[in-house]
């Protein structure tokens, strides 16, 4: 019965420590991306007279992280459930012999 207990103790805490974490997380992000939004600072025609300037590169390589957070945020729910189901089968498989 003790490893039933341990299991449902461990399923909790990590649900409530990873809903938090989700919770914290998009606010983190949208923080970072708002004080790191240069587009107000940058010249919208320095890509065009020199594609290869600072400037663009960091403007690319800004853009390009801002799309890959933006679609990798909805899938964490969906990784904490692999990490759940990994977890719930781990421990039965250590502690299935009590």
């Amino acid at each position: 019965m003790s490893s039933l207990v341990y299991l449902g103790l461990s399923l909790v805490l990590f649900v409530i420590t990873y809903g938090v974490a989700f919770t914290i997380m998009p606010m983190i992000f949208g923080a970072f991306f708002n004080v790191a939004d240069i587009s107000g600072l940058l010249d919208p025609t320095a890509c065009d007279t020199s594609p290869t300037s600072a400037a663009c590169q960091w403007g690319t390589i800004y853009e390009t992280n801002e799309d890959t957070v933006q679609y990798l945020v909805p899938l964490m729910p969906t990784l904490g459930i692999v990490i759940i189901i990994i977890k719930v089968l781990m421990t039965a498989s250590a502690r299935g012999r009590d």
